[in-house]
């Protein structure tokens, strides 16, 4: 079975198109707080409660947004 370079070329595009709907967004506390507008205690108490996770990069621990949306607010992207 031969396939055509139009054939991969839509294979390719449907693949970034679906790695791009799964882009994960990754901020410190901080931002995180400020973008759900809540205290940065808030958001080290939600981690203490084990209701988010936070990933060590480097010195600095990360939160990933689309995470937190899906699996605390019960979003879905």
């Amino acid at each position: 079975m031969t396939v055509t370079n139009d054939e991969l070329m839509l294979e390719v595009q449907a693949v970034k198109n679906q790695l791009d709907d799964q882009h994960h967004v990754w901020k410190r506390a901080e931002n995180v707080a400020k973008h759900f507008d809540v205290s940065v205690g808030t958001v080290k108490n939600w981690k203490r409660q084990k209701l988010i996770q936070g990933y060590k990069h480097g010195r600095t621990v990360i939160y990933d947004v689309l995470a937190i949306q899906r699996d605390l607010f019960q979003i879905k992207n």
